[in-house]
């Protein structure tokens, strides 16, 4: 007579059935269990099959599971930090991957992160000119860090229309900001890849004549979608004052918050055009702390003290309603209540996350401070290390990360 255990392992539909319910890195180890194993979790329909439980757990709006945080100063090692941000009591949660996939003579940076894939902007350490053979070097990657390196997607940089009274030259601002667009429930899998390029503001191509003036930056906007396997270029009116600055991408679309405007922008990628949110909370004497999204919502802190609103858009946007009221001086490391000075000793906030399951709650800020990555429960204000970095500075590139099992490169 069998055992429970082999009846189980038998079982094809059970077996799968109890993989998908798995958390994606022991689904990866147990590929390693046997041929059958690894033969069921590397069919095609499976890491989808298991994505769409998790989205499906959350409402199809899964919160962040960890932290990207690319260390600027280790230019050497060339690697990234994944901070989980539920992890074991003893802190040493801080994993590695590494960006030199191409090898030392390239730099590697993380641009952008969208459901659980990375957009890396590839370079040569040594930058070759603007005519040279060796400017398409210059490539994007999309890959999943929680995969192998066999699954990524490699895209030249987009060159000119030879049509265009620019010219045909490599696309090559000297202000960039990319963005993917990954939607992991659509079948099938398809991506767009949108670059915000601010081009040189001093010069004007011109039927191959070069015109020295003082001008405002010319903004270029620049698509790559997975279904024509090509780049285009995005024709639309571009909003007055829009510069080259860091974005929020958010159900579909790429929103900037302008304190210095009546209202803000966001960017449809599915219509390619912009369009204006409504004005900006009235909060006086404040700084932006905070601009992000968590589940589908946009969060704004505006402060410069320790006491602060988090505020959210309605998902209409129709108005910005204060949802949480924060005060850290309430804070606690599980015994004692700890103090800050603001003035002497500030903090930043990397990340806001909201999570809900079974009806309770566990929100919490993740913050930066004295050179380590924290979290801070709304709900019990206790405070929790998660990782120290090298320096003292606040983290340049931060990506709010999403843990799946799906690919677009080749398996």
């Amino acid at each position: 007579m069998d055992s429970p255990c082999d009846s189980v392992i038998g079982d094809r539909d059970l077996l799968t059935e109890i993989l998908l319910r798995l958390p994606v890195k022991q689904v990866i180890q147990c590929k390693c269990v046997c041929k059958k194993w690894s033969s069921l979790i590397s069919n095609t329909k499976f890491p989808y099959s298991h994505t769409c439980r998790l989205y499906h757990k959350y409402n199809n709006n899964p919160p962040p599971t960890a932290l990207l945080v690319q260390n600027f100063a280790d230019t050497k090692a060339q690697r990234a930090s994944i901070v989980p941000l539920h992890a074991n009591d003893n802190n040493d949660n801080k994993m590695f991957f590494h960006l030199d996939l191409d090898g030392c003579n390239y730099r590697s940076s993380i641009m952008h992160s969208c459901n659980g894939l990375l957009l890396w902007n590839v370079i040569p350490t040594s930058q070759p000119g603007p005519t040279s053979e060796d400017s398409r070097a210059c490539h994007f990657r999309i890959h999943n860090p929680a995969m192998s390196d066999d699954h990524c997607v490699y895209l030249d940089y987009p060159v000119g229309d030879v049509d265009s009274p620019y010219g045909d030259d490599i696309f090559e601002p000297f202000e960039l900001k990319a963005y993917l667009v990954f939607e992991p429930l659509k079948q099938p899998l398809s991506y767009k890849v949108i670059l915000f390029g601010q081009m040189d503001p001093s010069v004007i191509y011109y039927r191959r004549r070069v015109e020295f003036k003082v001008l405002n930056p010319r903004i270029e906007i620049r698509l790559y979608s997975s279904e024509t396997c090509g780049w285009s270029e995005v024709i639309c009116n571009l909003p007055d004052g829009l510069r080259v600055t860091e974005g929020v991408y958010c159900n579909a679309a790429i929103h900037w918050f302008r304190l210095d405007h009546d209202n803000s922008l966001y960017f449809d990628t599915n219509r390619l055009c912009f369009d204006k949110l409504l004005a900006v909370p009235s909060v006086d004497d404040s700084c932006v702390k905070y601009f992000g999204e968590c589940r589908g919502r946009l969060h704004l802190i505006l402060s410069d003290t320790l006491e602060f609103d988090i505020w959210e858009l309605e998902e209409d946007y129709s108005s910005w309603v204060a949802r949480y009221r924060v005060n850290l001086n309430r804070m606690h490391d599980g015994e004692s209540a700890l103090w800050w000075n603001v003035s002497s000793n500030p903090f930043s906030v990397l990340s806001f996350v909201h999570r809900q399951e079974e009806e309770e709650e566990n929100s919490m800020l993740v913050l930066f401070k004295d050179g380590k990555i924290m979290s801070y429960s709304l709900e019990d204000y206790g405070l929790r290390v998660l990782c120290k970095v090298y320096r003292d500075e606040v983290p340049r590139s931060i990506h709010q990360y999403f843990e799946t099992l799906l690919c677009v490169g080749n398996s």
